[in-house]
């Protein structure tokens, strides 16, 4: 037991008088001798010891209702259970992810705990809140209530580790914090087994009542010609079942195709329209469901085909006439120099030079290869039987260069089938194949290797946006040119060394988007929709502008890609769809669950509480002062 006022109890002291009165009252008897008073005596003997008592009784009660008046006024209280958590940080967590659409009980999940949080917030106190896309430090309650109304969907996701840091950057080391959680606990938060440290962790589950979520997962263009495209798509559910689902393909509000698809007791499908190239440039896939809204939509961009601009310079062009056969119009815009008749202005358009069995190599070439790697150009060398300029103009750049001359007659054996080059070339990993085969090559060093020999050694090498030939590719050398892989591996080196859009990007992921743009000034790109306008942080090259995009936009849907007041292209975005499974946490290990906020609140209330005591003092001492009374009236 501890007091508020523990002064008062000096006054515990004043006891002493009525026992001092008490005592001075206490008078001794004389004997007085009387003829035969026999029964006289007895009487008297009889009424002292009665009045004794009685005096005692009185004092005791006396004592005992003044001492209980002072310990009240003292204010004795017995402390807090868990007295540590009137000093714990308070932080509360409200998951705004996409997930908490689901619908439960007392309808959509979100409003049901903003709800819940508004009816239970205590009015004393200060508060840490944090959601999926916000922070806020030190909010009193009607601060915090304001935030919690304001609260909206967000694209992003925090796991608990996130939340740790979050929390950990929040309060002071040295004082303890609680964590209130409001979610549905995606399995996607990665909630830890043992939480351990001075955070403890206080969780209030909100569960979606039994529903099925359908989701347009993925899209692909699996075959495009001049005039017909077709899209494939692929549609998801969180559970297996025979439901049918109606898919339709949108250009803005215009509707394109529609079809309704049955699961047939499975939880994917895999889907396809047929649509004229003319038709779309910037469109949609929208199914309806009863389950989440957000993955509803899937947004996607078709930009037309863009030729991609190349060059080679050669010792002499007849051994260079291979490339004019494989990089052609309207894909390709491929010029083919000589080394001693360079356009440098027509160089500078180039997406990838290949350096085609050069023998020399003047200093203002090597310079602006230089230059033109460094903003992200291909180069694709084809080494000469005189190989030494190109080792010099190699040591400027991160590459391993070429070592000695080996004369060797040796298969082209080795193919890195999963190698990004080779995407699509073969239906399945080949072993009976008419290898080509060089006479003498050079050793290259380096471990991301496309083609090698059958000796393992490296025959096409990739290092960086730089990609190295072992050997000569001319006739007399080799019979590579007659092989069917020179076409796929020297036209795929063009279509990779340009950057398109893709169909979509991902919303709150880190994308770089390459657009083919000649930059004549200080004119940047805008991304422009019904909802959004920004400028994206941007990099110029020669012949292309490179978007970095991660924070912005913060909403799905087709953008425009506006250069200096004009549309040159589109790009869409999409939110993940790692929220739309529906898998939950069930067991949590040293944390608290409650069934609701106020459950928990009220459980921070009886743990921080001290019980006061005074009250029950106050009726000892009228219990004593009443038994004073009656010992005065009736006890004789």
């Amino acid at each position: 037991m501890h007091f508020r006022q523990p002064e008062v109890l000096f006054a515990l002291v004043f006891l002493l008088i009525p026992l001092l009165v008490h005592l001075f009252q206490l008078r001794k008897y004389q004997k007085e001798d009387f003829t035969n008073v026999k029964f006289l005596k007895k009487i008297s003997r009889e009424t002292r010891k009665s009045s004794k008592l009685k005096k005692w009784l009185v004092l005791f009660a006396r004592i005992m209702a003044l001492g209980s008046i002072i310990i009240a006024f003292a204010q004795p209280y017995l402390p807090a259970e868990e007295q540590n958590r009137t000093t714990s940080e308070k932080v509360i967590y409200l998951d705004n992810s996409f997930s908490m659409q689901a619908m439960g009980k007392s309808g959509e999940l979100l409003n049901t705990a903003i709800q819940d949080l508004l009816k239970n917030i205590p009015e004393e106190g200060n508060f840490h809140f944090i959601t999926n896309d916000q922070e806020y430090r030190n909010l009193n309650s009607e601060e915090l209530k304001n935030r919690i109304q304001q609260t909206e969907f967000s694209s992003n996701s925090l796991d608990i580790q996130s939340l740790k840091l979050k929390t950990s950057q929040f309060s002071d080391k040295k004082i303890s914090a609680e964590v209130l959680i409001l979610s549905d606990f995606q399995q996607q938060l990665n909630f830890p087994e043992q939480a351990k440290g001075k955070t403890s962790y206080h969780l209030v589950p909100f569960k979606a009542e039994n529903f099925t979520n359908f989701n347009l997962d993925s899209l692909y263009i699996e075959e495009r010609d001049p005039e017909f495209l077709q899209l494939n798509f692929i549609l998801k559910s969180n559970r297996k079942n025979s439901e049918q689902i109606t898919v339709s393909a949108f250009k803005a509000e215009e509707l394109l195709a529609r079809k309704t698809f049955t699961l047939d007791n499975q939880d994917r499908l895999e889907g396809s329209f047929k649509l004229r190239n003319e038709q779309v440039s910037a469109g949609r896939l929208e199914i309806e469901d009863n389950g989440l809204q957000y993955d509803n939509r899937l947004y996607f961009s078709i930009n037309p085909p863009q030729e991609i601009t190349g060059a080679a310079i050669s010792n002499d062009l007849t051994r260079a006439d291979f490339l004019d056969r494989i990089f052609t119009k309207p894909e390709f815009e491929f010029y083919n120099f000589t080394s001693g008749n360079i356009d440098y202005n027509l160089l500078s358009r180039a997406s990838f030079i290949i350096l085609n069995e050069l023998e020399e190599m003047q200093a203002s070439l090597s310079n602006k290869l230089q230059k033109m790697y460094k903003e992200g150009k291909t180069i694709i060398i084809i080494p000469s039987e005189e190989n030494t300029a190109i080792n010099s103009f190699l040591r400027n750049l991160p590459a391993s260069g070429y070592g000695s001359l080996q004369t060797q007659e040796l298969l082209i054996t080795n193919i890195a089938f999963d190698h990004p080059l080779l995407n699509g070339v073969f239906e399945e990993e080949v072993k009976n194949f008419d290898y080509p085969k060089i006479k003498s090559y050079y050793q290259i060093a380096g471990v991301n290797t496309i083609l090698g020999f059958q000796d393992n050694s490296a025959f096409l090498n990739e290092q960086g946006n730089i990609y190295l030939f072992a050997a000569p590719l001319n006739n007399e050398n080799s019979n590579f040119k007659n092989a069917p892989l020179i076409v796929p591996i020297f036209y795929n080196l063009g279509r990779t060394a340009l950057s398109l859009p893709q169909l979509y990007y991902q919303v709150n992921r880190t994308n770089q988007i390459e657009v083919p743009i000649t930059n004549s000034g200080d004119e940047v790109i805008s991304l422009v929709s019904e909802n959004e306008n920004f400028i994206p942080a941007q990099q110029a090259f020669a012949g292309k502008i490179v978007l970095h995009t991660k924070d912005l936009p913060a909403t799905s849907g087709n953008y425009s890609i506006i250069y200096k007041g004009e549309k040159t292209g589109n790009v869409s975005y999409n939110y993940s769809r790692q929220e739309s499974s529906g898998l939950n946490y069930e067991d949590f290990i040293n944390a608290e669950v409650y069934k609701s906020v106020s459950e928990y609140f009220n459980n921070v209330r009886t743990a921080t509480q001290s019980k006061a005591l005074w009250k029950w003092f106050v009726i000892l001492a009228l219990i004593f002062l009443t038994a004073e009374m009656l010992l005065l009236k009736y006890l004789k």
